[in-house]
């Protein structure tokens, strides 16, 4: 791995400032299955905890990983189950192989750590009425996240959630953290259009409640929507047609020039304006009118990369890979990491795209945070944290991917080379690898069908092994691919 990440393009990412950076990062996948088949991830064999650390990020979030609960178990585990991270995944139950969200937690090393990264509690879903395990509604759970709206049908509610575009956790620091899927009604459909506006008004209106709360909240995903007009080249190359802007090269004096249709964009799509109206505006001599809507009372969140880099234009995420768009850089930012804490933003230490990391059709994004836990500014926060952690540091999170999906019930076919140590957990046997095991992507054998392995069978193994039959993973060949099967770029400029 050290020999991989010694060549470009991760000797390009950006080294975090110190030990105490927390590093948040946000891709779309565009299909978790087949990123690996590309350049640099066809490096890693599959073995994603390598990826993750290779991204130098401690929170992260993947979207449209395409994944089905049923058929590709093999695939979830090879998220699920990772050595330095907890994995949370939410897969559609309808639109099955369709979008998909993962978000992916550091676990702590120490005891610093673990007054950052330990998580308390985590919910599939955006309005609570999904459940775990366990059989109980998340909003009907006695130790919840909270700041559930109530203002649509348990029905509705269900339908919204069925997708797979949300996962909620919350950390032992009273930070709340949103991995977002939203949706883009590529269609054009009115109905896409409704699904679309409910999904973004019940996300805003649950952080605004949670925000009043008192909580500290990060939205990170591919959000669907380009918030200023310097983020969408079509927006401008259109205006530029119909000669309504000035090409000016520095975003601040393309605003300040091109000031009304700089505006106007922002209220050219109902998403648009709702997002707006709760992201705090960064843009130079913004709203000198403000008759067409009063901000004040809603905008609660920072977009961390604009707050970073100021007004620098072409700073896109997303392409379209069929008319190569990202050799030109004709592109849309809709990937995006906001927060609500003005703190944490004093403590943003770096904030920006990697669009040199190939292997999907958008391009990662990150912020990095100093550790904001040591600016105690009444005295207590740390006391309070460390009575928090003896309660949750060894829960058992039920949402948790290998709980979730009781990935602790699959043995992993790694161990069939070498060595092999199995314990008992849960009824299970569990198979423990060594690190220089190398893992495959065929099918891993069940267990059996109570998931135990009899006395008998234990001794008949150990005697003679099974002979398994291994085939090949096939590499997708893009050149034969329908162009059918591929977004235009037109769907993203939102």
């Amino acid at each position: 791995m050290e020999e991989i990440l010694s060549q470009p393009p991760f000797t390009k990412i950006p080294i975090k400032k110190s030990n105490k950076t927390i590093r948040f990062l946000t891709f779309n996948v565009n299909g978790i299955k087949t990123i690996c088949n590309y350049h640099p991830w066809n490096q890693f064999k599959q073995e994603f905890n390598d990826i993750f650390l290779s991204l130098k990020s401690d929170i992260i979030t993947l979207q449209e990983l395409k994944l089905t609960i049923n058929t590709t178990l093999n695939e979830i585990k090879n998220i699920g189950h990772l050595k330095n991270y907890r994995s949370f995944i939410s897969l559609p139950t309808k639109k099955k192989g369709y979008s998909g969200v993962g978000l992916f937690i550091k676990k702590p090393e120490n005891d610093e750590e673990k007054q950052i990264y330990t998580v308390v509690k985590a919910e599939e879903g955006l309005t609570g009425y999904l459940s775990d395990k366990s059989g109980t509604r998340y909003r009907d759970q006695e130790d919840k996240i909270g700041g559930y709206t109530n203002d649509m049908s348990e029905s509705e509610a269900l339908n919204l959630d069925s997708e797979g575009r949300c996962v909620i956790v919350e950390l032992i620091n009273n930070l709340v953290i949103f991995a977002l899927y939203c949706p883009a009604n590529s269609q054009g459909t009115e109905e896409g259009e409704t699904f679309r506006l409910l999904f973004l008004q019940q996300l805003l209106k649950r952080c605004e409640n949670l925000h009043n709360l008192g909580k500290r909240i990060i939205i990170m995903g591919d959000i669907n929507v380009s918030l200023d007009l310097i983020d969408s080249a079509e927006g401008i190359n259109d205006r530029l047609g119909l000669k309504i802007i000035e090409d000016i090269r520095d975003g601040v004096n393309f605003e300040i020039e091109n000031y009304k249709e700089c505006i106007n964009f922002k209220f050219s799509r109902k998403s648009r304006e709702l997002m707006n109206k709760y992201v705090i505006q960064s843009m130079i001599y913004l709203l000198r009118d403000k008759q067409k809507i009063n901000y004040s009372n809603y905008q609660i969140f920072y977009d961390t990369t604009r707050i970073y880099q100021g007004r620098r234009k072409k700073m896109y995420t997303v392409w379209n890979t069929l008319t190569s768009s990202r050799q030109i850089n004709y592109g849309s930012r809709i990937d995006l990491i906001l927060c609500n804490c003005t703190k944490m933003i004093k403590h943003t230490s770096n904030a920006d795209i990697l669009p040199f990391i190939q292997g999907s059709d958008h391009c990662p994004v990150f912020t990095d945070f100093e550790n904001w836990n040591e600016e105690n500014e009444e005295g207590k926060e740390k006391k309070d944290i460390m009575i928090e952690l003896n309660k949750y540091q060894d829960k058992k999170i039920m949402f948790e991917a290998k709980n979730h999906f009781k990935l602790n019930k699959i043995r992993d076919i790694s161990t069939l080379f070498g060595k092999r140590n199995f314990i008992e957990s849960n009824g299970s046997s569990e198979s423990i690898s060594s690190s220089t095991s190398s893992r495959t992507s065929s099918p891993q054998p069940e267990i059996s069908k109570d998931n135990k392995e009899t006395e008998t069978d234990q001794k008949s193994n150990s005697k003679k092994p099974k002979v398994l039959v291994y085939k090949s993973r096939k590499t997708i060949d893009n050149n034969k691919l329908s162009s059918s099967s591929k977004k235009s770029i037109n769907d993203y400029f939102l």
